[in-house]
């Protein structure tokens, strides 16, 4: 008898993943790898269903897919060919390559000196290392991010120069664009535009959060630090996106955004009524709708968290226009 093979938005439906994350995770991480069809469209069997539904179990869990996948891998290696699928992976889950805190303090030293030396082809060559020895998302969150934050604190007590902080910034910047360079997006998948606030020149942030949408699925379009306030709301206007993400690091600025952003919540009502409008970064403390506003929400947490809840709000949305 012949196998059941399963399209692209079967396995959606059976899996409970978004089709464009299934394309990510086949192809950034070689997740499953589904049979092509004369007409180039993929086609699934049902050991790539159980597969994937493990690997979303593990994410669940805290884990990394890049981790997941290769518990996968070895698993397989490990297993006779003869042992039905589902049984393989009906394990415990693996545990997130988090580790104690001191697994990350030598890294983060390292490269912090390497910076504040100005050690150009030392700080690449660290880099590198770490992303071949750690999934990326674990670099950018518990390396590259307290690298960040250290340099900031080592500035303020006047310990390194303006110029040390602002190479080491420079670098993490480029190195988080050349990450996100890596992903590759399609027509389909949800828009999520991003930028600084007006006036914020701080990137790193909203760079941080474009790097986990991608990862998410999202197609993410980067309006960059500073944005004229006419340019977004062109943007709403034109690209009638599923979600706009501005960050802001000081309170000074958020607070002379208030107009601007309870003008763009109007613009969304009038534009495009599906938008969600989220605003981020250092100086929110909670999650919250801002007074006065329909779809302006004030997300609080690093930027991994933000589109955990950036997703969380726009399932929500969707859910509730179908009822």
């Amino acid at each position: 008898m012949k196998e059941r093979i399963y399209t692209i938005k079967e396995v959606a439906a059976q899996t409970e993943l978004s089709t464009q994350l299934i394309r990510k995770w086949e192809e950034r991480y070689r997740a499953v790898s589904p049979k092509r069809l004369p007409n180039g469209y993929r086609a699934y069997s049902k050991d790539d269903i159980e597969t994937l539904r493990w690997l979303k179990r593990q994410v669940d869990d805290g884990v990394s897919i890049a981790m997941a996948v290769m518990e996968k891998e070895r698993r397989e290696a490990a297993s006779p060919r003869s042992a039905s699928f589902p049984e393989r992976l009906e394990l415990s889950p693996v545990s997130a390559f988090v580790g104690p805190s001191a697994l990350w303090d030598e890294p983060v030293s390292e490269l912090l000196a390497a910076i504040e030396q100005i050690d150009q082809e030392r700080a690449r060559r660290l880099i590198d290392r770490f992303l071949w020895q750690y999934p990326a998302e674990h670099v950018l969150t518990h390396i590259l991010q307290p690298v960040l934050v250290g340099l900031g604190e080592r500035w303020e007590r006047q310990q390194i120069s303006e110029y040390q902080e602002h190479f080491g910034s420079h670098l993490i910047r480029e190195t988080v664009q050349a990450l996100c360079a890596q992903f590759r997006s399609h027509a389909d998948q949800p828009l999520l535009v991003t930028a600084c606030g007006p006036g914020e020149r701080h990137e790193l942030g909203i760079l941080f959060v474009g790097f986990f949408a991608r990862q998410a699925g999202y197609r993410v379009v980067y309006l960059g630090a500073s944005p004229a306030i006419k340019g977004i709301l062109d943007c709403i206007d034109d690209l009638q996106p599923e979600a706009i993400a501005l960050s802001f690091s000081s309170e000074e600025l958020l607070k002379q955004a208030e107009p601007f952003l309870l003008e763009l919540d109007r613009r969304i009502a009038a534009a495009s009524p599906h938008t969600l409008a989220f605003i981020g970064g250092a100086v929110v403390r909670q999650t919250a709708t801002l007074s006065g506003s329909r779809a302006i929400h004030m997300i609080h947490g690093d930027g991994k968290r933000a589109v955990h809840r950036i997703q969380t709000l726009l399932e929500t949305e969707r859910i509730s226009r179908d009822a």
